[in-house]
Order: C-alpha cells, then structure tokens, then sequence
C-alpha cells in the first residue's frame, strides 16, 4: 500500500504543478466571486441527482442478492462508499460498498465485489459511448500533423481510430452480458486457436488474461440478464451520464463560459476528466483532477493566459465543491446509521483476504 500511495502523491504533485502552470493565482479568488449563484444551485441540484440515480441503479442491481433491501440503505451504502473512494488512500475506498453491502444487506462479500466491478464496467462503457458521441458530433478544434511527409487531420485521425477501437469493445461487453457463457465458450475457442497456430507466449499470457477478466464480468453481470433490470441499468445509467455531463454544463455557465462550453463541450471536458483521474493519485485525486479538468476546459478553447485563472478557479470548484458536498450528506449518513469510518478503513487496509 505504501508503494500505491507514494506513487500517488508523486503523479498528484507533478499534475499539481500542470494545473497550477502560468495562473495568476491572485486572480483566481477574484473569479470564483464572479460566479452566478443560480447556475452554481443547478449544479448542486444535478450533482445530487446524479448520486439518488447511482443508488436507484445499486438497488436494482443488489435486489436478486438481498430482496429485502430499500433505496435508503442503497442510498447510504453509494455515497458512503463514493465518500470513501475519494478520502482513502491507494484507491481502497473501493472495497467499501462491497463491506458496506454485507454489513447492511449480507450480500456475500465477493458478490459485492462482483457488483461493483460490473458497476465500473457499466460506467466505462457510458464514457467510451459518450466519448464517442464527442468525437463524432461536436465541433473540435483541428490541428494537422505530418507522418512520412503527409498532413493528416489530428482530429479526423482520432475519430477513425475511435470508431475503429470503440464500437468493438462496446460489442463484446454487450455480448458478454447477453449471452454470457455462449460468449465465454467463443472466446475460449478463438483463443485456443490462436494459442495453437501462433507461437507467442506472451501472447497467450495477455489473452488469458483477457478471458478471466471477461469470465468475472459474466459472473458478476448475471443478475442482469432478466430484460426489464438490463433495460433498467442501461436507462438510469444513461440518466447518469445526462446528470454528469449537465453539471459540468450548469457549472460553466456559472463561470460564464457559455461562448466556448455548450452541452457538447461540457460531454467532452467530462471525458477527458474521467479519463485523466483513472491515473494514480493521491487522496481526493487532488492535482490530477484539477489538471485534467484544465486540459479538458483548453480543449474547446477556455485556456492561454487570458483564461488561466478563470480555468483553474473552475476547476476547483467543480472538484472540491461536490467533495465538501458528499462530504455531508455522507457524514450525515455515517453518523445517523451508526458507521465506523474507522472500521471500513482497517478492513479496506486490510484487503479482501480479511472478509467479513
């Protein structure tokens, strides 16, 4: 765990240093006054949407595990858990609803796992999804690149390879939670075959991989397979990424960036923000998150000196404000239901061998 968390803190002082490159951090202050109040309460309001849905979607999820289970355990145990994953060092924070779902609900331990794994699968799914979507219908800026003496689009490169690398993966996820065993035995069959006409261990090592990770998504997804609770993951999952993506909108309007940042923008600031904390980082993804929302907010044109403090001023907000937020409403919940902060952590140090 040391080594994670050293590691951690050294890729988040580094991305610290980005975010914090060529700002006139006296001016920040100044821009964080300037926010319009109401577009900052949208914000809020859809930040706590985004949280009823996740614990909506839980729910739906957990129900063929522990039937007796409500929306206000659900409730509980998502933003505890999401607490968690953006307070405990080395991501540990994710074994807390797995750990929070036996204590509450007594959904076996490695159950939980698998449902928050599936979870994680879901959300990178949406991202590549709405990823895709930017690439294909918002306005980005272009820059032309020479490879082997001829000028290519860097942004009509990006889309090929995207609708090229993308829609595959989307596929195979669907079809894995489709037909699920049916998929398995395909692949086992497609990687038999490549075993025995291609003499590359490495190889085989790296597609071996690939199946137990594709067979612990099947085990996991099962409780899915029912139609209507597929649809109905697939539905608030959507609901989700619109509450996502209409917080960072509602958040740039707040700083008055509506010139560059319309509901597309915002799509694609989200993306490249997801993307940017899935690094290493410290607690609370601090530095990263604020350079990769910078990198995000640059990309569609609010960057250079002009907008430096204006930038960073928003990224700060659209990071630490949420965290003071869940922060609450989590404590509320820790305090109201009894739960020992201290105990999720000693377990999660402990790691999955010390289930409970």
């Amino acid at each position: 765990m040391i080594r994670s968390v050293v590691i951690g803190v050294l890729v988040g002082a580094v991305f610290l240093a980005l975010a914090l490159w060529g700002v006139p951090l006296d001016q920040v202050g100044d821009a964080i006054e300037h926010v319009d109040p109401f577009w900052v309460t949208v914000g809020a309001a859809l930040w706590a949407s985004q949280y009823g849905i996740r614990a909506l979607r839980q729910l739906v999820m957990v129900q063929p595990l522990a039937p007796a289970t409500r929306y206000r355990t659900q409730l509980a145990i998502t933003l505890v858990g999401f607490f968690c994953v953006n307070t405990f060092p080395a991501r540990l924070g994710e074994v807390a609803r797995p750990y929070l779902l036996y204590e509450r609900d007594r959904v076996p331990f490695g159950a939980g796992l698998g449902l928050v794994f599936v979870e994680r699968i879901i959300d990178t799914v949406g991202l590549l999804v709405t990823l895709l979507g930017v690439l294909l219908f918002v306005d980005l800026p272009d820059r032309a690149i020479e490879i082997a003496g001829q000028k290519l689009s860097l942004v009509d490169t990006i889309r090929t390879l995207a609708l090229v690398g993308l829609p595959p993966i989307v596929v195979v996820v669907i079809g894995l939670t489709v037909f699920g065993a049916q998929s398995l035995a395909l692949g086992e069959r497609i990687v038999a075959a490549i075993e025995t006409r291609v003499d590359a261990p490495r190889l085989h090592d790296l597609l071996r991989l690939l199946l137990r990770f594709a067979a612990n998504f099947v085990d996991g997804v099962a409780s899915l397979r029912e139609p209507r609770r597929l649809a109905a993951v697939v539905a608030l999952t959507a609901l989700l990424f619109v509450m996502m993506i209409g917080l960072t909108w509602a958040l740039a309007r707040s700083f008055h960036f509506e010139e560059w940042i319309g509901f597309g923008e915002a799509a694609g600031t989200l993306c490249i923000t997801m993307l940017g904390i899935a690094l290493p980082a410290p607690p609370g993804f601090a530095g990263v998150f604020e350079a990769a929302v910078r990198a995000g907010l640059a990309v569609f044109g609010v960057g250079g000196e002009t907008h430096a403090a204006a930038a960073l001023a928003f990224a700060l907000v659209f990071h630490w404000g949420p965290y003071l937020l869940l922060s609450a409403w989590a404590g509320w919940y820790l305090w109201r239901d009894g739960i020992g902060l201290g105990r999720v952590f000693r377990f999660a140090r402990g790691g999955s061998a010390a289930t409970p």
